[in-house]
């Protein structure tokens, strides 16, 4: 498990973080540490039958010892992206995940609530993904939000904060996921494939002016700034990072979360780990030819059969790996 705690190995050294991190992880620490479940978000916009398969195995095996709930981005006719016979068919397969998991495991929102809470995201560039695919932390904050309301509406009990996970709907794990998750319970932030990126303007549109002043990172001598860049399959937040979080996006810090998030916690000086499990392939083997089958030179059209075939391969192996993409 590759570990990157301390800054100085990353070579960073800004007197700004210095004088004000102390202080923000000691105002976290005094709200926070209370005993409680972790919470599984698994988050989902177009599901297929075999993902709604997958979070009820998931939500199983996790349970009571975890709590799983999942979140799904609603689509809207305004955003022009999805013809209506496209939208039709997202909105029943969202149905169907509703029909296979009880009420209180399931929230919606849609990016118009996300520029609600946060009006500043009306004016950052967006791809044709959406809102919510390319800013996560404010769609991971919404959801998370309407989930502490209805379990206190449903028991009477304010929902203790122990820590998120945050799952893709199309990656999957061939072991048990308690022990994964496990494995990382020291850790305030947790991802995958993480690496420094020079901070480009095709990266500043993405982002506020207030994240750029005061997260950036730059290292000793340098001319440019740099940021974190993650994979976002699986992502860990420990109850004080989720709190400091909350607070940057509060106060009008938002950033495209493959960089914003791993940038933010480096900065506040959190504890970093990179996930390491996923399954690994050399680019010269047969089975690229099957990771491979969303690239556009690959023609052969069966290749999402051949990932399921190969994934549960190794879970008859009894081989614990993560998979992306699990599209079948």
């Amino acid at each position: 498990m590759k570990n990157l705690v301390l800054l100085a190995c990353l070579g960073v050294c800004h007197a700004a973080w210095h004088d004000t991190a102390p202080a923000v992880l000691a105002s976290i620490d005094e709200s926070s540490g209370s005993p409680g479940r972790e919470l599984i978000m698994i988050r989902t916009f177009n599901p297929t039958d075999a993902m709604i398969e997958r979070m009820v195995r998931i939500r199983h095996e996790c349970s009571p010892g975890r709590e799983v709930m999942i979140a799904v981005n609603i689509p809207e006719i305004k955003d022009d992206v999805y013809t209506l016979e496209e939208l039709q068919q997202i909105l029943d397969n969202q149905a169907k995940l509703k029909e296979k998991l009880p009420p209180s495991s399931v929230v919606s929102y849609t990016s118009s609530e996300i520029k609600g809470a946060f009006p500043l995201m009306e004016k950052l560039e967006l791809r044709r993904a959406g809102l919510a695919w390319n800013y996560h932390d404010e769609a991971i904050y919404l959801a998370k939000r309407k989930f502490e309301s209805g379990y206190q509406s449903r028991t009477g009990q304010k929902w203790i904060n122990s820590g998120l996970w945050v799952l893709e709907d199309d990656v999957d794990w061939s072991g048990n996921w308690n022990e994964l998750l496990n494995k990382y319970s020291k850790a305030d932030f947790v991802s995958s494939d993480l690496k420094q990126k020079t901070f480009t303007k095709q990266l500043k549109v993405k982002s506020s002016e207030k994240f750029q002043q005061r997260f950036v990172l730059k290292a000793q001598n340098a001319t440019e700034g740099y940021v974190l860049v993650a994979d976002e399959h699986v992502v860990k937040y420990s109850a004080r990072f989720e709190i400091a979080m909350h607070q940057a996006m509060e106060d009008g810090c938002h950033a495209h979360s493959e960089y914003g998030t791993a940038t933010i916690a480096t900065k506040l000086g959190f504890r970093v780990e990179e996930l390491d499990q996923f399954e690994t392939w050399d680019d010269e083997s047969e089975d690229y030819r099957i990771k491979s089958w969303t690239r556009g030179d690959n023609k052969e059209g069966n290749q999402r059969e051949l990932m399921k075939k190969h994934f549960e391969a190794r879970r008859r192996e009894g081989r614990a790996i993560l998979f992306h993409p699990c599209k079948w």
